[in-house]
């Protein structure tokens, strides 16, 4: 329907209805290919089993224990899932050449990247939080008595928070993929600002490290999920709203490649 619409000029197609069309082709590719259900099955059983796991072994045997963001730890192994997930939505359509179907079909690049981002935007955010729900409960379960309940101060946020994060992770994932278009590249410079950048900055000197290491991507996105206080990272909405910004700087940055490249 996009195609026709958008080659023959006679037909003024109606206003809103290219981005529709194009929100439910991303959504038809998505939901068709297997990777996508084995990715999202990996990151929601890494959230429940190891957010249990941690939840067992680490149970009030910490000083600081927050028995919140424990049970919710299971994030920091999906994160990785959803990730990936988000730079093949976009690199294996360059991979296999479909992208240039995809763009014959509707020359408005920088909207079919809109959509991809959006559409796995919008599916991260309702498995992350249908998941992290369950994760609480069956981790404040096996905590026992060092468990809370969804009422304690800054819980109900935190679970919340980790749909919010993954969502955002899959925006920031579909941007690094179209900016870098090779699947190895893109997991490799996600993984790198994701989990090496904080290891590397742990190495700085103190002076350097504390005004630095708060800001780095991951570090400001999970801080919604933390309810104890602590200076050495931001407020949790300050840091999702961050974290925001470097998912938006990212598809940005797509969009205005995808718009310059020929394919």
């Amino acid at each position: 329907m996009t195609a026709v619409l958008l080659s023959n000029p006679t037909v003024a197609p109606a206003k809103g209805s290219v981005e529709v069309d194009l929100v439910r082709s991303e959504w038809a590719k998505f939901r068709t290919v297997r990777s996508t259900y084995w990715s999202l099955m990996a990151a929601v059983v890494a959230m429940i089993g190891l957010g249990v796991l941690i939840s067992a072994v680490q149970s009030g045997h910490q000083l600081g224990f927050d028995p919140v963001s424990t049970s919710l730890s299971g994030v920091l192994l999906a994160q990785l899932a959803i990730g990936v997930l988000g730079v093949l939505f976009v690199t294996s359509e360059y991979s296999t050449g479909m992208i240039r179907t995809t763009f014959s079909a509707a020359p408005q690049r920088r909207i079919v990247i809109a959509a991809k981002g959006a559409v796995f935007g919008v599916v991260a955010i309702v498995i992350g939080t249908l998941t992290s729900f369950v994760t609480f409960f069956v981790g404040q379960a096996v905590m026992s008595g060092h468990g809370v309940s969804l009422s304690s101060p800054g819980a109900l946020r935190s679970v919340v928070g980790v749909g919010l994060y993954l969502g955002l992770l899959a925006v920031f994932a579909v941007g690094l993929g179209t900016i870098i278009r090779s699947t190895a590249g893109a997991i490799a410079a996600l993984f790198g600002l994701i989990l090496v950048l904080p290891a590397v900055a742990q190495a700085l000197p103190a002076s350097i490290q504390n005004g630095l290491d708060k800001y780095l991507p991951s570090n400001a996105g999970q801080a919604i999920f933390h309810t104890i206080k602590d200076t050495s990272t931001l407020s949790p909405w300050v840091g999702l709203g961050v974290f925001a910004l470097y998912a938006a700087a990212a598809l940005a940055g797509g969009l205005v490649l995808v718009g310059r490249r020929d394919v």
